[in-house]
Parts: C-alpha cells; sequence; structure tokens
C-alpha cells in the first residue's frame, strides 16, 4: 500500500563560510518520490541521494550554500499520488555582523489639540548600505503613516541609522504594542515599546467619545461626550470645552449620576458643526477641581488612516430554533476606521434598540488593519413566518453618500439583498 514520507530538515551545528544542508525523506512506498530546492541564493549546488530500503524506503538531498548574508532554503517533496510538503532552513553566515537595536518613545502634550508621539528606532552597527525598517502595531504592519529613516553615523563598513514614526496619542493610549523590525543581512531584528501600565490606585478618569456616524450623516446633530468617573461628589467640579479655531465653545447638557460605589459620574455634552468635524478640527475636554494637582485635559480629531468601507451580511434564523422568537444576525467587517452605527428595520420602519443589541468593534485577525463587529435582532417567530421584511442598516463614513448601506432579508425573498440606501 501507499505510504507518505516523513520529512526532516537537516543543518551543521555550526556556521562556516559553506554550509550543506540536508532533507532527509524517509519511511515512504513505493518509489520515487521527487526533492527540489528553492533559495533567494545564486550560490549553491545540489546533490540527490538514490534511495535506499527493499520495503519502506529513505533517501537524502542536499544541498551546498556560501556567501554572507542570511537565506531561507526550502526543501519541497512530491510523492504520488497527493503528496506535496516542504520544509524551510534559514541558514546564517558565521560571520554575520548582528546590530544593536534601541527604541525610544517622546512624552504626551497633554494641552495639544493634534497631541501626536513620536518612536525612535536606533539602529547601531549595521553593515553600510544593508538596512532596512518597518514598524508594526500589534504584529501588524502600519502602512497609513510615513517613517522617516536616516543614516547618522558611518564607521569604517558599519553605520547606525535611525528611523522616526508619528503616532497619534490615542493609538499610544490604547496600550497597543508597537515594534520596529530592521533586517540587515537576510536576519530579522526586532524592538518593541508600548505605553507603561498605570499602577497606582485608580483616581478620576475622563473620556471622549465622538460623534456616532448616525448623528453625524443621518440625524445632523453630530456631538462631543465627555465622560468624568469615580468622583467623590459633583461640587465644585468644572468641565470647560475648547475647540482649534475657537478659544472656548459652551456644552448644552450637563449630567450628574450617583452611583452604588459612593461615587459620581458626570456627563458633559457638547454640540460640533459636521463640517468642522469631517475637516479634521480638535476638541478638547478639561476636568479641575479645586483639589486636583492639574486640570485633566483629554483631546480628541477625526481618527486619521485610510478609510474602508464595510462589507454587511445578515444571516436568517437558526433552523434549530425552537422558541417562539427567531434570531437574525448581521455581520459587519473589514471598515475602518472603527465608528459606526448600526439600525434594524421592520418593513421599513425604524426598530427599538431595546429588540437588537451589537458589540463593540473588534480588530480583524491577519493584515487587514479593519474592524468587524456583530448585531442581533430578536423578532417574533409570527412576524417571520408572515414574510416581514427586515434590514441591516449600516451607516459609516467610508460608504458612499449618504454613507448608508443596507442588507435585507425575509422568507419572501429566498436570500438577502444588499442596497446602499
Amino acid at each position: 500500500s501507499i505510504r507518505n514520507p516523513q520529512l526532516y530538515p537537516l543543518k551543521p551545528c555550526k556556521g562556516t563560510a559553506s554550509m550543506t544542508l540536508g532533507c532527509l525523506v524517509k519511511d515512504y512506498f513505493p518509489n520515487p518520490v521527487t526533492v527540489t530546492w528553492y533559495s533567494d541564493s545564486l550560490n549553491m549546488s545540489t546533490v540527490n541521494f538514490p534511495a535506499l530500503g527493499s520495503e519502506l524506503k529513505v533517501t537524502t538531498s542536499q544541498v551546498t550554500s556560501w556567501g554572507k548574508s542570511a537565506k531561507n532554503f526550502t526543501c519541497h517533496v512530491t510523492h504520488p499520488p497527493s503528496f506535496n510538503e516542504s520544509r524551510t532552513i534559514l541558514v546564517r553566515p558565521v560571520n554575520i555582523t548582528e546590530p544593536t537595536l534601541e527604541l525610544l518613545h517622546s512624552s504626551c502634550d497633554p494641552n495639544a489639540f493634534h497631541s501626536t508621539i513620536q518612536l525612535y528606532c536606533f539602529i547601531y552597527g549595521h553593515i553600510l548600505n544593508d538596512v532596512s525598517v518597518s514598524w508594526l502595531m500589534d504584529d501588524r504592519e502600519i502602512t497609513d503613516t510615513l517613517a522617516q529613516t536616516v543614516l547618522i553615523k558611518e564607521e569604517g563598513k558599519l553605520a547606525s541609522t535611525c528611523s522616526k514614526l508619528n503616532i497619534t496619542e490615542q493609538q499610544w493610549m490604547s496600550e497597543s504594542t508597537f515594534t520596529c523590525k530592521v533586517t540587515s543581512q537576510g536576519v530579522d531584528y526586532l524592538a518593541h515599546t508600548r505605553r507603561c501600565p498605570d499602577h497606582e490606585p485608580r483616581g478620576v478618569i475622563t473620556y471622549l467619545i465622538p460623534p456616532s456616524p448616525l448623528d453625524l450623516y443621518q440625524n445632523g446633530a453630530p456631538k462631543l461626550t465627555c465622560l468624568v468617573v469615580d468622583l467623590e461628589s459633583e461640587k465644585n467640579v468644572n468641565v470647560t470645552w475648547n475647540q482649534e479655531k475657537k478659544t472656548s465653545v459652551s456644552a448644552s447638557q450637563w449630567y450628574t449620576k450617583h452611583h452604588n460605589n459612593a461615587t459620581t459620574s458626570i456627563t458633559s455634552i457638547l454640540p460640533v458643526v459636521a463640517k468642522d468635524w469631517i475637516e479634521g478640527y480638535g476638541y478638547q475636554c478639561i476636568v479641575d477641581h479645586p483639589d486636583f494637582p492639574k486640570p485633566i485635559v483629554r483631546s480628541i480629531t477625526k481618527t486619521p488612516g485610510q478609510r474602508s468601507a464595510p462589507e454587511v451580511y445578515v444571516f436568517p434564523p437558526p433552523e434549530e430554533e425552537s422558541e417562539d422568537k427567531r434570531t437574525l444576525t448581521c455581520l459587519i467587517q473589514n471598515f475602518f476606521p472603527e465608528d459606526i452605527s448600526v439600525q434594524w428595520l421592520g418593513d421599513g420602519k425604524l426598530i427599538s434598540n431595546s429588540q437588537h443589541s451589537t458589540t463593540t468593534p473588534l480588530k480583524s485577525n491577519g493584515s487587514n488593519q479593519g474592524f468587524f463587529i456583530f448585531s442581533r435582532l430578536e423578532v417574533a417567530k409570527t412576524l417571520w413566518t408572515q414574510r416581514k421584511q427586515f434590514t441591516c442598516q449600516v451607516i459609516h463614513e467610508a460608504l458612499q453618500k449618504p454613507r448608508k448601506l443596507e442588507k435585507t432579508i425575509s422568507t419572501s425573498l429566498g436570500n438577502t439583498s444588499l442596497r446602499p440606501s
């Protein structure tokens, strides 16, 4: 009977100027197997040895490489009728020069409307003209912000380089991990940094919440919300607002709420002009109290970065659902920025928010830097069987005007239909 091979990559324990690598292929039947080597190196030679064994077979293939840079070598093996596997070996020359990395960051400017953090990646002692730098945020390459990389020193055949990346204060405060990835002589070197979490007992905290796309593009009444939590009381607390092109602006609403844990929260709402927000003007919420060592200042602007419109999918109730209710699910994915509004309609009429719930935006996996959410709607079984139409309505700034996209589902449609609103 046919038996597929086992693959074992082989490399010497100690590097030399030239290195011989092997690929051991064993315990297969019948003959033949085909061994092919792939590499980005031009300096290589290969030798394939004949198979041995009367029943289960074993064979070896070797490749010899020489050069000054690290290289990947891939041994690819095929065995009829369907076996196709590869093993990759990284070769590092014995005389490779390893650079030293140092990653630093600037401090925050709490009084700036467009506060940015500068990340500085210093690469010391690399081979001259043999270094490339890329930046990652939570292991994803940053492509919407251009880093500045300059040579700062030459010492014979070695050099030192600095790469600078600007990020927003919001990105830094999110406690994401930022990585400087340096490639030299074919080898990757990494340096990481992130904002250190606060280990002191939690005091008064202030959150600044942007306008929802629903208020911004549909209701025509965008507003910023400044939420102050963990106050002892509202007495002597002063909340003021600044706007980038004005010295100060006045909030229209102020709410106080007392909680069961004996703390108080304050919500201050500032109406904003949609055009100002869309054009990127900055806003500040300043919270002060006689007992504060200094005012708490929070700044916010429109999220920077390349826009991506959401994809919308609506799923019917599961067949095994046996209760008197039916659950519809709306998946919205691959959108950026994360600000998004979701509503449900029944036969074209708005459904109460109490009947549906939507998750907070979550980051997509892989190279896609977008977000995804789920929205869940519960309807009576009778409404679903009566062939009522239910629509998941999504509002996001990357959509074409009027910034809305709808996906409708019904037993009468047979499937879902997609249309811009």
